[in-house]
């Protein structure tokens, strides 16, 4: 079982044969989204509006996950709202810190691939298909539920479709465009998801704040 939302988006993000369906950018801000969402799910952040929309250490104990303290303590460094963060930690290395991770874990392979037989890729399938179903149907739970769901299941569908997988995961669900809307309705709140789709407008793309 996949460790944080951050690890459920990359087990979604990646096909059967274990290519990326989200290009690289949208994939370190999804993962970027992720660990911010985890830590405000598990009350160790929260957005200060009084002080700017800043992020904000709620306090608590550290996670014991070594890839959230550091970011918990990043922030208590340094005030700085969400998308920020996005934009500053995208292309960092968290992704590939992740999937090192979930490989070590048997979540996913590593497959070197070459694209054509000329361009060398490096592609992860995925191996616990269990814990890519249940991720998957709570993303179609999030759009789907007649009955709103359980706060980290929406989370995760408002991430998936903040990064770009609104069309892979829902179009077997009914029109995707309609459910990834809904998915963006019922969490009109969730600012982490927020900044994840705002910066990969074509204004924050090149930024770093």
């Amino acid at each position: 079982m996949p460790e944080t939302l951050a690890e459920e988006l990359l087990l979604l993000a990646h096909d059967i044969r274990g290519k990326c369906r989200i290009a690289p950018t949208a994939m370190d801000c999804g993962v970027v989204g992720g660990l911010l969402s985890e830590l405000a799910l598990t009350g160790r952040v929260t957005v200060d509006e009084a002080g700017g929309s800043v992020l904000v250490p709620s306090g608590g104990p550290p996670t014991g996950d070594p890839v959230l303290d550091e970011l918990l303590d990043a922030i208590a460094d340094t005030p700085r709202t969400a998308l920020a963060w996005v934009t500053r930690l995208r292309g960092t290395g968290l992704t590939d810190r992740l999937l090192k991770r979930m490989v070590d874990a048997g979540q996913v392979e590593i497959d070197q691939h070459r694209n054509y037989g000329l361009f060398p890729e490096t592609w992860y399938p995925v191996r616990d298909i269990v814990s890519l179903w249940e991720a998957h149907q709570r993303v179609v739970d999030a759009a789907t539920a007649s009955v709103t769901p359980d706060p980290r299941t929406l989370a995760l569908g408002a991430l998936a479709a903040a990064a770009g997988l609104a069309k892979v995961l829902l179009a077997t669900s009914g029109d995707w465009r309609v459910l990834g809307t809904r998915i963006r309705e019922r969490t009109a709140d969730d600012w982490a998801a927020d900044a994840v789709r705002r910066a990969l407008l074509p204004e924050h793309r090149g930024a770093t704040v």
